[in-house]
């Protein structure tokens, strides 16, 4: 019960997920991976991705996790299931089914999902939603300019020029926008600038009920009452995961430390 959760994504996007899992579960002790080494993730091979990922669920292994978060719709698409059955002593979780379920819940007909390349190419979402339910009308949408945008931190300057150019062909198409990216979230604002009136829904915030509801069945919430800890580690340079994300994630009390794997 009182051992870590486990979180990790390819940067800073991720932390929309951590900040999810703070408010919804203020009393679990986190450690918290963004592999900006390798960052983006969405243009990388399912051998790339399986390599990367193997080597932080070992990290994550190592420091005892009850829990390990996959907070990267790229992994969740690509990768889950191998690493479900490479790490079979500890249980993993992705961002898509937990996604999915919430768009069912909004009763949503046309959906776009906005991704990375490696995504979008797995089509996992658009199967899982028809899985579910075959008249719901999906489009797939690359967006790979938008994730090294956002760790570069030009997100703080506006991208609407960019968000415009890729959502508004769809604007009288679909009645849902899915984040398929924990990065999204952050520009959420600018989207709905410029792709108004839409249900948007996130994989961050989806993830975190998902998390919920496991540890709850599970009899896993942290029972210690000892004030719970969160550790932020990047595998790239610090200072710039810090100024890429400290317009969204708030750093009270808490550090950001180089990991090297």
């Amino acid at each position: 019960m009182n051992k870590p959760i486990g979180v990790f994504d390819s940067g800073v996007g991720g932390l929309t997920v951590l900040e999810s899992i703070k408010k919804q579960l203020p009393n679990e002790n986190i450690i918290y991976i963004g592999d900006n080494a390798h960052c983006p993730y969405g243009d990388k091979t399912k051998e790339q991705l399986l390599s990367y990922t193997k080597k932080i669920c070992q990290y994550f292994i190592s420091r005892d996790v009850k829990m390990i978060v996959l907070a990267c719709n790229t992994t969740s698409a690509n990768v889950l299931s191998e690493l479900q059955i490479l790490f079979p002593q500890v249980p993993i979780v992705g961002v898509i089914h937990s996604t999915v379920h919430d768009v069912l819940n909004r009763e949503a007909h046309s959906v776009l999902v906005i991704a990375t390349h490696a995504t979008i190419t797995s089509h996992k979402y658009k199967d899982t939603i028809t899985q579910y339910d075959h008249t719901i009308k999906t489009y797939e949408l690359e967006t790979p300019l938008l994730v090294p945008l956002i760790e570069s931190g030009q997100y703080k300057e506006g991208i609407q020029d960019v968000l415009s150019k890729y959502l508004k062909p769809y604007q009288d198409k679909v009645d849902t926008l899915i984040l398929g990216c924990t990065h999204y979230p952050i520009v959420l604002d600018q989207i709905q600038e410029v792709f108004h009136d839409k249900i948007y829904v996130s994989s961050s915030a989806a993830i975190c009920h998902e998390v919920d509801s496991y540890l709850k069945v599970h009899n896993m919430y942290r029972t210690h009452k000892k004030k719970p800890f969160i550790e932020i580690y990047t595998t790239g340079n610090v200072e710039e995961f810090v100024y890429s994300s400290n317009g969204f994630f708030d750093y009270d009390h808490l550090q950001v430390h180089e990991l090297n794997l």
